[in-house]
C-alpha cells in the first residue's frame, strides 16, 4: 500500500515544482521531501519527475501516477466528509421478517421511500430462525420474529401482535373430524402457527403437529390459500394474510373458542447501534401495528 504521506508530497511537488516550497507547505525539511520522493519512486520502480537544472516536469509514468494520486485524494476527502454524518432520510435499510408480515409491511415501506427518495429498502422474507441468523451475521439490521428467543447477541423487544386464523374451504366447519378429513396445508411457519391454534382450541384431540395429516406444502405466501380454496386442505395463517386472498368466497375462517394472537418481536444485534434512518422504519412498523393490535412493550436486553 502506498504511503499517503508520500502521495501528499508528490502532489505538492507537482503543484510547486520546487523542493523548498514543498517543504515549507508541508512543514518538512527539504531533505525530507527528497526522501519521500525517492522512496515513492523506488516503491513504484519508475521515475516520476524529469529534472533539468531547477525545472521539474512529470514523466509519462508521473502523469499516470498523478491521476491515481488525485483520485486517492478525492476519495479520502469524501470519506472524511461522510464520517460522522448520519442522515435520517438517506441510506439502505435492511429488514427481515416473515412472509405474512412482509406482505403487510412492504407497501408501507415503499410509501415511506416515496417521501424520502434517498432511502433504499431491502426486505428479506424469512422464517424466524433464518431472520435471527441474518441479524447475527450483519446481513440484516432489523428483524421481526414471532418466537421469543434468549440469545446473548440479540436485543429483543415485544412490539405487538396479530390474530391467527384457521382457514378452511368455503362451507366447511371447524369440527375436528372435518379437519382430519381435509388434512393440513403446510408452509414455513405452518407447524408453529398450527400448534398454537390447535393446542388451545382442540386440547383433547390435538396430540402434536407430527400426528396431523399433511396434504401439501408451499413456501410461497400468496399461494398457501390456493389449495384451501380448492377444498384440498386447511391451514393456519395470520388473519391479515387470509383477508388479502383475492377469492374470499371460496374460503372461510373457523370460529375459534379461544382466539390466538401471534406475538411480534423486534430484534437487532446487541452492541451494534443502528443509523438514524431506522427511526423512520421503527415509526413505520409502530404505525402499522397501532390500529388496535399493539401490545404493551416489554424489552429484554
Amino acid at each position: 500500500m502506498i504511503n499517503p504521506l508520500h502521495i501528499a508530497t508528490f502532489l505538492s511537488l507537482h503543484k510547486t515544482r520546487h523542493f523548498t516550497r514543498t517543504a515549507e507547505d508541508l512543514n518538512m525539511t527539504q531533505p525530507g521531501v527528497t526522501l519521500h520522493l525517492q522512496r515513492l519512486e523506488r516503491e513504484l520502480d519508475v521515475s516520476l519527475f524529469a529534472r533539468r537544472g531547477k525545472t521539474m516536469e512529470l514523466t509519462p509514468d508521473g502523469e499516470t501516477f498523478l491521476r491515481f494520486a488525485r483520485k486517492q485524494q478525492k476519495a479520502e476527502k469524501e470519506l472524511r466528509d461522510s464520517l460522522g454524518e448520519d442522515s435520517p432520510f438517506c441510506g439502505e435499510c435492511r429488514i427481515t421478517c416473515s412472509g405474512s408480515m412482509a406482505t403487510r409491511l412492504y407497501p408501507a415501506l415503499l410509501q415511506l421511500q416515496e417521501h424520502h427518495r434517498e432511502l433504499r429498502i431491502s426486505l428479506e422474507a424469512a422464517p424466524d430462525a433464518t431472520a435471527v441468523d441474518l441479524i447475527k451475521k450483519n446481513l440484516m439490521d432489523l428483524g421481526l420474529i414471532t418466537s421469543f428467543i434468549e440469545d446473548p447477541q440479540i436485543n429483543i423487544t415485544r412490539i405487538g401482535h396479530e390474530e391467527l386464523c384457521l382457514a378452511l374451504p368455503a362451507h366447511h366447519t371447524g369440527v375436528w373430524a372435518d379437519l382430519l378429513s381435509l388434512g393440513y396445508i403446510d408452509h414455513p411457519n405452518g407447524a408453529h402457527y398450527a400448534s398454537q391454534v390447535l393446542e388451545k382450541n382442540y386440547p383433547r384431540e390435538f396430540s402434536g403437529f407430527a400426528d396431523l395429516p399433511q396434504k401439501g406444502y408451499i413456501n410461497q405466501l400468496s399461494q398457501i390459500l390456493l389449495p384451501v380454496s380448492e377444498g384440498l386442505g386447511f391451514t393456519v395463517l395470520p388473519e391479515s394474510t387470509v383477508d388479502l386472498f383475492p377469492d374470499q368466497k371460496r374460503i372461510c375462517k373457523a370460529s375459534l373458542a379461544v382466539p390466538c394472537r401471534e406475538t411480534l418481536y423486534l430484534i437487532t444485534k446487541k452492541h451494534r447501534p443502528l443509523p438514524n434512518r431506522y427511526q423512520l422504519i421503527r415509526s413505520c412498523i409502530d404505525s402499522l401495528l397501532s390500529s388496535g393490535t399493539a401490545a404493551p412493550r416489554e424489552t429484554n436486553r
